[in-house]
């Protein structure tokens, strides 16, 4: 039977008599209904944990391993010195991008209850944890969406009092294989055209130039529920500095903590204008093609015409 909304939020409420068994699996995969996907972070090798670390959907044999209960309870980062929890904000509501924080046990944007029908929902409330176009994020709860069904995979129950009747589902066997991220270009479309490329190792402080738009981890793009361009497969996002300005030279940097920092937001507006801080646009140098750069957002500007299209 699938929870409506307003069942989630008396989970909190149930007399202890009518408490479902709960029985906590440890080092398990988090597998969505929707496409087989899995909730990863980024490789412990090029991201240490962290407060803030995006949560994003990975190939399951790669992806990330979690801590989880059927019933209410954190969700945790696996085999880690320290507690880290997946953390939806201290204000949830639709679209908010999942990531990690610090365990507080007990703290409402940490406490998830993971149901018998596989939503998880946060306790109390009615937000579930739903894979958007855009990854893994929270949306109100609605029976009936498969973007909110989750599956427990390849776990060692820890050890609990009772027994429970019911096991945990496991992957059905015509499920597609999961398919890797959607990734974007942001491609200039005036001139010889061309895409946002990052100009060497991604790290902070990298260059983003204009470069080919020929199939390349350096110039594709993972557009997050908060208008953040992120480099795919990489922690790092466009950046256009604390201030930005006219002539404001455009490189990568470190993916800024929920809600995002304001210089890392760029949004399509009109006419192709993508807009970040200070009413400041990505433009093109008119003498120097190559550099990205912002500036004062202009609607007649043929230098600031850009478009997010997929491969």
């Amino acid at each position: 039977m699938l929870f409506t909304s307003a069942a989630l939020a008396l989970v909190a409420d149930l007399p202890a008599l009518a408490s479902p068994i709960q029985k906590r699996f440890n080092n398990v995969k988090i597998r969505a209904g929707r496409d087989g996907t899995c909730l990863s972070l980024p490789p412990l090798a090029s991201q240490p944990l962290a407060n803030g670390n995006p949560v994003y959907k990975r190939n399951c044999a790669e992806a990330t391993s979690w801590n989880i209960e059927r019933g209410s309870g954190s969700i945790t980062v696996a085999n880690t010195a320290e507690s880290y929890a997946l953390d939806a904000g201290v204000n949830p509501h639709n679209n908010v991008a999942m990531k990690i924080w610090q365990s507080y046990p007990g703290a409402t944007q940490q406490t998830w209850y993971y149901t018998d029908d596989n939503r998880i929902a946060i306790t109390g409330g009615d937000q579930c944890l739903d894979l958007g176009d855009n990854g893994p994020q929270t949306y109100q709860c609605t029976p009936g969406n498969t973007n909110q069904v989750w599956y427990v995979d390849s776990g060692n129950p820890a050890p609990s009092t009772t027994a429970s009747s019911s096991a945990i589902p496991s992957a059905s066997s015509t499920s597609a294989p999961p398919p890797a991220q959607t990734p974007r270009q942001i491609r200039y479309v005036y001139g010889d055209y061309g895409c946002l490329t990052a100009s060497g190792t991604p790290a902070d402080g990298t260059p983003v130039v204009l470069g080919s738009c020929e199939s390349s981890p350096s110039n594709t793009f993972y557009i997050n529920p908060l208008s953040v361009p992120q480099l795919f497969g990489t922690n790092y996002c466009l950046d256009a500095g604390s201030n930005p300005s006219n002539g404001t030279p455009l490189k990568l940097w470190t993916c800024g903590a929920y809600p995002g920092y304001p210089q890392q937001k760029f949004r399509r507006i009109q006419r192709g204008l993508v807009q970040t801080a200070n009413n400041q646009c990505l433009d093109i140098k008119a003498d120097e093609p190559s550099v990205v750069q912002t500036w004062e957002c202009s609607i007649l500007d043929d230098q600031q015409q850009f478009q997010f299209t997929p491969y």
